[in-house]
């Protein structure tokens, strides 16, 4: 049976003897090591396979902001990933100014092993404790996502929430295997990602439920633009994971949910909204009540879909 690999770390550091050391410990305690030199490649990594921790060294005063890490936890969709900072017991004595430096936790140079990674392992567990993000994605999962939308419910601020779902994902997955149908779902957390933060609004936020069940949040007058660039980015895309001769031919051969071999178009992508704006929610068992009615009309059309809701009874 193949190990399954561990948490990503991404080291964010010039490249030294030190950090050389540090991503071998890493390594030998079976995280997976990815790295960067500098705040932009780091962000362009984050946005594309976020990681579920960073160690970042620090360039200059402490009592200066770390511009990495105030775009990090500035950001709405990942700035819950726990950050540890490495500093020198010399830059911890002269003081750190640690709202400019959001930093989740901090590790003083030299470090032994077992610092290193119990301060990762530690962020990891409270991140997971606090955040519940989802291990795949590294987006927020079920309980945040629950927080989010009562938050926005009680202070009466609208906006659109859309329940996205892939559309003959289990067949998929069913053929090709659980590491090809893990892929999708990076993907559509990238192009989900991508597609809310195109939007010139720090109001959207982005979720994952648990397998192919996604969720985001956008201002009411911006959700019909993100859902069509969702659909428009996902059908690109999505044929590219299936073999030639299925994607020529436009379907697979898979079993479905009683075990009988049927015939299955490619993936595709519903997503059912609700906007607030026009439908009275009181409580977040509403809003699911809502989406879980439009789902099931969307799920019915053919292809890639999105419908609102918008119904005023």
């Amino acid at each position: 049976m193949t190990k399954p690999a561990g948490p990503t770390i991404l080291i964010v550091a010039t490249r030294s003897e030190e950090i050389d050391r540090a991503a071998a410990i890493l390594e030998k305690a079976g995280f997976l090591v990815a790295s960067a030199d500098n705040a932009a490649s780091a962000l362009e990594w984050i946005y594309a396979q976020p990681p579920q921790c960073l160690l970042i060294e620090h360039e200059g005063p402490l009592i200066m902001r770390n511009p990495l890490l105030a775009e990090l936890k500035s950001d709405n969709v990942y700035g819950h990933l726990p950050a540890v900072l490495m500093l020198s017991r010399e830059d911890l004595g002269k003081g750190v100014d640690w709202t400019e430096n959001p930093a989740d936790d901090y590790l003083i140079r030299p470090f032994t092993d077992g610092e290193l990674t119990t301060r990762i392992n530690l962020c990891i567990a409270r991140a997971h404790r606090d955040v519940n993000a989802n291990p795949l994605s590294g987006l927020p999962g079920n309980i945040p996502i629950m927080r989010e939308a009562e938050r926005r419910i009680a202070a009466g601020q609208p906006f659109a929430m859309g329940y996205l779902d892939i559309d003959n994902f289990k067949p998929f997955n069913d053929k090709y295997g659980f590491s090809r149908g893990d892929e999708v779902l990076r993907m559509t957390t990238r192009l989900l990602v991508n597609a809310i933060r195109t939007i010139d609004s720090n109001e959207t936020y982005a979720g994952h439920i648990g397998g192919d069940d996604f969720v985001f949040m956008t201002p009411p007058a911006l959700v019909t633009k993100t859902c069509k660039q969702i659909v428009a980015d996902f059908d690109a895309i999505v044929p590219s994971f299936y073999d030639e001769e299925d994607r020529r031919s436009g379907f697979i051969q898979s079993v479905d949910r009683k075990g009988a071999v049927q015939t299955f178009p490619l993936m595709t992508v519903s997503i059912a909204v609700v906007d607030t704006s026009s439908v009275r929610v009181t409580h977040v068992a509403d809003l699911s009540a809502r989406a879980a009615e439009v789902k099931h009309f969307t799920k019915q059309l053919s292809g890639s879909n999105f419908i609102i809701d918008r119904r005023k009874t």
